[in-house]
């Protein structure tokens, strides 16, 4: 998958296959932050699951280099599930609307994905963590795009707007790479702020992460296949790569940054105009945003163009992901309320 300073050059391609609550006990652990708008005196609800992280000495007076392999004290894949469960956190109840998804966020996927023998509890696994990801950042984007929609219309009613959303205006275009000389073309911004359904980001990580268990979504947390040539970028070195290449698959600091990545990428890069044109024809049409035919603009996500697209509709369908679309978070409501500075 390119990104700005990637264009033109073609992935890998791996087979089908903020918002973290840290806590700091003994040997560092991470938790799963379970947070819930509008209950500021109840307060996060946390659930401790360790990261491979080397515990300090004692007495250390100068820095150390860490071992060369850490002890991975990543929790398990079943612990995992048995933690969702504990939050009444069931896929079925998701896909039925029963049920909205809890703000759970996981700071790394579990090392033994590929050691489950049940194909199920595995896919539950996956979605169960990437899930409550994508809806937190689609969430922060429909934030935007309800205030920016609003000085959309403000501007084309002919009201000149306030210098703060002025100013606001401004930086939105600059973090979506949309180019203004003192105005801001809110329409152009418009379709770049939007969403990415569900139902194709999971599609996507299932196949370029191997369900979570390709060795760049262990080791960096590389859930969609993003490539790097930028030195600045932490990066796994692949095995195959040739010599005089100098690509690395990037790594983030957790699954959270991964996903907002892939979906800043999807929303700003050239290769995509296609997937961007049709979501906006999609939101003109009044329809809903569907993965299925949004997947059609992806073509060169993949160095294998329109079978990548077939794979990703497989995906879609053979999982039923288009349930997910659907899906909401907990809090949602008070979450979506316009902020009171688009005024």
């Amino acid at each position: 998958m390119p990104k700005a300073e990637t264009a033109g050059r073609k992935a890998p391609h791996w087979s089908v296959v903020g918002l973290v609550s840290l806590t700091i006990i003994g040997a560092v652990p991470v938790t799963i932050g379970h947070f819930a708008r509008g209950d500021a005196a109840a307060g996060p609800v946390s659930v401790l699951v360790p990261v491979s992280r080397p515990a300090p000495t004692v007495a250390q007076a100068t820095p150390v280099r860490p071992l060369a392999k850490e002890v991975d004290t990543r929790v398990d894949a079943r612990t995992l599930l048995a933690m969702f469960a504990e939050k009444n956190y069931r896929v079925e109840d998701v896909r039925d609307g029963a049920a909205p998804v809890p703000r759970v966020v996981l700071a790394a996927l579990p090392a033994d994905l590929e050691a489950l023998d049940d194909t199920e509890a595995r896919k539950a696994v996956f979605f169960k963590a990437l899930l409550p990801l994508i809806l937190l950042v689609n969430e922060d984007i429909e934030r935007d795009r309800q205030r920016l929609a609003l000085l959309h219309q403000q501007k084309k009613a002919g009201f000149a707007l306030a210098p703060k959303d002025r100013f606001w205006l401004a930086r939105l275009a600059e973090r979506y790479g949309v180019s203004y000389t003192g105005e801001v073309d809110t329409a152009a911004l418009m379709a770049r702020v939007d969403i990415v359904p569900p139902s194709l980001a999971l599609a996507q990580a299932v196949e370029e992460s191997g369900w979570g268990t390709s060795r760049f979504a262990q080791d960096g947390n590389a859930l969609f296949g993003q490539l790097t040539w930028n030195d600045r970028h932490e990066g796994i070195v692949p095995r195959n790569r040739q010599p005089g290449e100098s690509h690395r698959f990037r790594a983030f600091e957790d699954p959270m940054a991964s996903v907002r990545s892939y979906v800043h990428n999807l929303n700003t890069h050239r290769a995509y105009r296609p997937f961007r044109s049709l979501r906006a024809s999609l939101r003109r049409e009044g329809k809903p945003l569907d993965g299925l035919r949004l997947a059609a603009g992806l073509e060169r996500y993949s160095e294998r163009g329109q079978d990548y697209i077939r794979t990703i509709r497989a995906v879609i369908r053979s999982n039923d992901l288009g349930d997910f679309d659907r899906a909401v978070l907990e809090g949602a409501a008070e979450a979506a309320t316009p902020p009171p500075s688009a005024s």
